[in-house]
């Protein structure tokens, strides 16, 4: 019995370490989505399209903050193409050993996302519903 638990026995704890790091993992990859979502929507819903990246990049670190686990530095960017704007996040979950279950030279779980939203300016949107519904009646 003692020689099959001293196989056992560290197979169980790696299990459960692997299991907390998958959930850490699994968290900040949703936390980081729904950040980069929140600050691509609230920046696609300002009055003036010109400062949309600005208003971005602005509220970005206040945005991520230190909500997530086991994680250093998130990173982020915005791109606007047209009437899309598109903010990617980056962060890398880290591990307790060098190359653990990764690849060769990663020294953690990477994790990116990107977010996009589109453009709208709400004022317009409804000045211009209102003009179709009087020219309707």
């Amino acid at each position: 019995m003692t020689l099959e638990a001293a196989f056992i026995i560290p197979w169980v704890i790696f299990l459960f370490v692997f299991l907390i790091y998958a959930g850490f993992y699994l968290y900040d990859k949703c936390v980081l989505f729904q950040d980069a979502y929140a600050l691509c929507f609230r920046g696609s819903i300002q009055k003036d399209e010109g400062s949309v990246v600005d208003y971005i990049n602005a509220h970005m670190e206040e945005q991520f903050g230190s909500k997530y686990f086991g994680v250093g530095n998130v990173s982020g960017s915005v791109e606007k193409n047209g009437q899309n704007v598109i903010v990617y996040g980056a962060c890398s979950v880290k591990i307790p050993f060098q190359n653990f279950l990764t690849m060769a030279r990663n020294s953690g779980w990477q994790i990116q996302t990107g977010a996009r939203a589109q453009i709208i300016n709400p004022t317009k949107v409804i000045r211009k519903c209102r003009m179709v519904e009087n020219l309707l009646k």
